[in-house]
C-alpha cells in the first residue's frame, strides 16, 4: 500500500512538472514553416522587409516561451537586434508572456510584471502581442478576454484588441473577407482597437500597397472605417519610419474624410517609435528635410498633449484608449485646417 502511494505520489509531481513543459512547448513557433505561409513577389519593399518583421516578431515570442525566465539574459538578446526591427521582437514577446502568464493565478497581474521587468518603454507593443496570444486562445469569445482584462492595467488593456484584429486581417480576411464582423461579439470599445488592428494588417496583407489597402477598407461598412484608417496610418507609420516623407504625403491619398483617422494613428505609430529608442528616433529624423522631421515632431508632441486633454475629463479606464485616439483626431481636425488662408499648421 505504502509502494503504490509513493508511486502515485511521485507520477503526480512528475506530471505537475511535465504539464506546463509541454503546454509551453505547445507555444513554440516554427520560424520558417510560418514564413512559408506567406508569398514574397520580386522586387517589392514588403518581399524583403515583412520576412524579417515575421521573423523578429516570433523569435521574440520562442525567447521567453521557455520553463525558466532570465529577463536580463532575454534583454541582451533583444537589444542585439537590429533597431529598426527591435520593436516587432519585443512585440513577440507579448505573445510569448500571454502563454507563460496563463500558468499563474491572476494571469494579468504576472503578464504585468514580466513586461515591467523586460522593458517599460514597449509597453504597447507588449499588449498588441498579448493580443495574438488571446486570439489564438479566445478567437471571439469575449468572457475569455474578460478575465484577462480584471487583471490588465485598464488604461491600456484594450490595445490587447489591436493584437486580435491585425492577427483577424492577416490570417483569415484573405479566406473569410467577413471576417471583420466577428469583432461585433465586442463591446464597442473593444470593436474600435480589433479594427484600427484590422487596418494595420490590411497594410500587410496588400503587400504595402496603400491603394489596394485604401480599396480594402473602403469595402467595409462605413462606421467601421474610420478605425481601420487609423490602423492603416500607424502600421505605414510604424513599418516605413525610414520614410517619413512617404507617410506625410500619402495622406492625400486617404479620402478626405478619414484623413484625422490616418493621421491620428500615424502620430501613434511615430509616437512609439520615440518612446522605445529616443536615439534611433533622432538618429533617423536627421537623415530628412526640417519639414519632415518637425512634422513627425510635432504629432508626437500631439499625441502627448492629447492625453493630458483627455486626462482633464472624468476618469474611465474601460475607454481610456479609444478616448486618447478621439481626443488626437479632435486635435488634427483643429489644428490641421487653414484658416483665413495661412498655410496650416498640421500635416493633414
Amino acid at each position: 500500500m505504502m509502494t503504490k502511494l509513493v508511486t502515485g505520489l511521485t507520477l503526480a509531481v512528475l506530471f505537475a512538472i511535465a504539464a506546463p513543459l509541454l503546454y509551453l512547448r505547445l507555444f513554440q513557433v516554427n520560424i520558417p514553416r510560418m514564413t512559408r505561409r506567406f508569398h514574397f513577389p520580386e522586387n517589392l519593399l514588403y518581399s524583403t522587409r515583412f520576412p524579417i518583421i515575421l521573423r523578429a516578431f516570433l523569435s521574440g515570442n520562442n525567447r521567453v516561451i521557455r520553463p525558466f525566465l532570465r529577463l536580463q539574459k532575454v534583454r541582451a538578446s533583444l537589444e542585439s537586434e537590429d533597431p529598426f526591427y527591435k520593436g516587432f521582437a519585443y512585440e513577440g514577446t507579448g505573445m510569448g508572456f500571454g502563454a507563460k502568464a496563463s500558468l499563474w493565478p491572476g494571469r494579468g497581474r504576472r503578464f504585468e510584471r514580466y513586461i515591467r521587468e523586460l522593458d517599460p518603454l514597449y509597453l504597447y507593443q507588449y499588449y498588441v502581442g498579448l493580443g495574438w496570444w488571446l486570439h489564438i486562445r479566445y478567437r471571439y469569445r469575449f468572457g475569455g478576454y474578460r478575465k484577462w482584462m480584471e487583471t490588465l492595467d485598464p488604461r491600456y488593456a484594450h490595445i490587447v484588441f489591436d493584437g486580435v484584429g491585425f492577427r483577424a486581417a492577416l490570417f483569415e480576411s484573405q479566406e473569410d473577407p467577413s471576417v471583420h464582423l466577428q469583432f461585433e461579439k465586442f463591446p464597442l470599445d473593444c470593436r474600435r482597437v480589433c479594427l484600427q488592428g484590422y487596418g494595420r494588417g490590411l497594410w500587410f496583407v496588400s503587400q504595402f500597397n496603400l491603394e489596394a489597402a485604401v480599396a480594402a477598407i473602403e469595402q467595409l461598412p462605413a462606421s467601421y472605417r474610420q478605425d481601420t484608417y487609423s490602423g492603416l496610418g500607424l502600421a505605414v507609420a510604424y513599418s516605413l519610419f525610414d520614410r517619413i516623407p512617404f507617410g506625410i504625403e500619402s495622406q492625400a491619398r486617404v479620402p478626405s474624410g478619414y484623413r484625422a483617422s490616418y493621421c491620428q494613428g500615424m502620430a501613434f505609430g511615430w509616437e512609439a517609435r520615440k518612446l522605445q529608442s529616443e536615439g534611433f528616433w533622432y538618429e533617423q529624423l536627421e537623415s530628412f528635410t526640417d519639414e519632415y522631421a518637425k512634422c513627425a515632431e510635432r504629432y508626437v508632441d500631439w499625441v502627448r498633449e492629447a492625453e493630458v486633454l483627455m486626462k482633464h475629463r472624468a476618469e474611465d479606464f474601460g475607454s481610456y484608449y479609444t478616448r486618447w485616439m478621439d481626443q488626437m483626431r479632435m486635435l488634427l481636425k483643429q489644428r490641421g485646417t487653414p484658416q483665413d488662408g495661412s498655410e496650416k499648421e498640421a500635416c493633414c
